[in-house]
């Protein structure tokens, strides 16, 4: 009778280490791992990781954080945008003139104010929204950039003194901490990663949320979501307003981390690159986006661009992505995400395989 228990106790007990494995975030904590000791060994390393690796990580993750709004508009809600690009110029002028203005100006602060900026600007998109579908929407989005990219060059007035025109904003202060704890450029680095796994975070638990499945429901077939009761006013707005906020505080961390920024960053291919992201992620799940955001830029900042031809011919950079992205949709149709999936089936297969030969055909009960 002893032994029949522990044997039952030991069936039910749970097995702690089998379900850290399968949470969501277990992946992501092992990456937030790996990134933390990559920017550990740049402060400690002596010149085991380059400054330009350390500026390259960072970059990505901060198009990154763009990249999962507009995965949340366009993989979850079916609506598409190319303004990303300006909202981002725009979280990086309005963080940059809050940092300047205001010394020692808590980062929590700036990322509240840039925040509401984005809110109203979303909703005010999400309402216009209402009226277009499909190919309009995205010339209006278009325009939309256009205009705020112009106002960015404004010569004289305001809006000059607000974005610097042509030249853009310079010696823009590291953030403060909870008002004492001072960054600099190497410490930047773990507020970057920091706020990108928090979004992960939100990002994952809006996409199993109602909210999720509503916006799921509205990508798939409008008249049908709003027949089970969803309101296309409330999922809409909703959706412009995070793919807003999300692309403010990419702005808010790239002038946080770089300390600059010019009208030359935030250019169409800007919002066509994060757009190319999701579509190439195949998910608006983090992990696609992360995939397609090391396709895209990763790749070129740590390798192709420390390969002579590239450094001498840089659309050969185009040329090559644009080729490689042909491939993989006409090989796998889901993006990164299906060939990661395709992959992972082939060592399950192949581990299955040796398993057969090394113990044989599992014996019949």
């Amino acid at each position: 009778m002893k032994n029949d228990y522990k044997q039952f106790e030991t069936m039910v007990k749970p097995n702690y280490r089998k379900m850290l494995v399968k949470h969501p975030m277990f992946g992501y904590l092992l990456l937030a791992v790996f990134l933390m000791a990559l920017q550990l060994a740049f402060i400690f390393g002596d010149g085991i990781v380059t400054l330009t690796l350390s500026r390259a990580v960072a970059t990505t993750m901060i198009w990154t954080v763009g990249a999962m709004g507009l995965g949340i508009l366009v993989g979850m809600s079916g609506l598409v945008s190319l303004g990303s690009a300006a909202f981002i110029g725009l979280g990086a002028y309005t963080a940059g003139n809050l940092l300047r203005t205001f010394t020692g100006i808590p980062f929590t602060a700036v990322l509240l104010i840039s925040i509401l900026v984005g809110i109203i600007l979303g909703a005010a998109i999400g309402f216009i929204s209402l009226r277009v579908r499909g190919i309009y929407l995205l010339v209006i989005t278009l325009a939309f950039a256009t205009i705020m990219n112009q106002l960015f060059i404004a010569p004289t007035g305001i809006v000059n003194t607000f974005t610097g025109g042509h030249m853009g904003i310079t010696q823009v202060p590291f953030p403060t901490i909870a008002g004492f704890l001072q960054l600099n450029r190497e410490t930047v680095y773990f507020l970057v990663m920091a706020v990108m796994f928090v979004l992960v975070w939100i990002t994952l638990n809006i996409i199993n949320s109602p909210t999720g499945r509503a916006m799921l429901a509205m990508s798939a077939s409008e008249p049908l979501a709003q027949a089970m009761g969803i309101s296309l006013l409330k999922y809409r707005v909703m959706a412009f307003v995070l793919a807003t906020v999300f692309a403010m505080i990419a702005g808010v961390l790239f002038i946080s981390s770089m300390g600059a920024a010019g009208p030359l960053t935030w250019t169409f291919m800007l919002s066509l690159n994060l757009l190319a992201v999701v579509i190439l992620g195949g998910s608006a799940k983090p992990s696609g986006i992360m995939l397609g955001a090391f396709f895209v830029f990763a790749l070129d900042l740590t390798v192709l661009r420390n390969i002579p031809f590239f450094v001498q011919y840089p659309g050969a950079v185009l040329i090559l992505t644009g080729v490689l992205m042909i491939i993989i949709f006409a090989r796998f149709p889901g993006g990164l995400t299906r060939l990661v999936q395709e992959i992972v089936k082939l060592f399950r297969k192949l581990y299955m395989k040796w398993r057969l030969y090394r113990y044989g055909p599992e014996p019949e009960v």
